[in-house]
């Protein structure tokens, strides 16, 4: 099955707002896989377990992920890749000023693609569909 694209136009620099504009490509995503239709997808797969044994486990590594990230520590899951914190904070002249209650603004969660996310651009077909944008205008004419 092929990965859906649309077109559109956006500026090559997007900080110069007269940059030139170019032609890039969308991703469009097909549908909103549940994790019910995730663990019936693994099942499928040969997995010698359940649907509710495979949905405990996923809620149990999520559980566990979190705990570990609010720990301090990096979660390496394999081929998966790595997550860890990222800050965003406000600074301060020096360290005496710095209180992380008032500096922190966010402790947002990064994902480092491991190797089966490295890049997926040679294992990928590309399907072209008019935008979102295009398709609403359609439907209204």
């Amino acid at each position: 099955m092929a990965i859906n694209y649309s077109l559109g136009l956006r500026s090559s620099s997007p900080s110069d707002k007269n940059s030139e504009k170019k032609v890039y490509a969308y991703a469009q995503m097909r549908e909103l896989i549940t994790l019910p239709q995730l663990a019936k997808h693994i099942c499928l797969h040969g997995s010698p377990y359940g649907r509710d044994v495979v949905i405990g486990v996923i809620t149990a590594v999520v559980d566990c992920v979190r705990e570990n990230l609010l720990e301090g520590n990096k979660v390496q899951l394999g081929e998966m890749g790595a997550f860890y914190l990222a800050f965003n904070s406000q600074g301060v002249d020096t360290a005496e000023d710095f209180n992380p209650a008032n500096n922190i603004n966010q402790a947002r969660v990064r994902w480092e693609r491991g190797s089966a996310f490295a890049d997926l651009t040679n294992e990928a077909e590309f399907n072209y569909v008019t935008s979102r944008d295009q398709q609403a205008k359609a439907r209204k004419e």
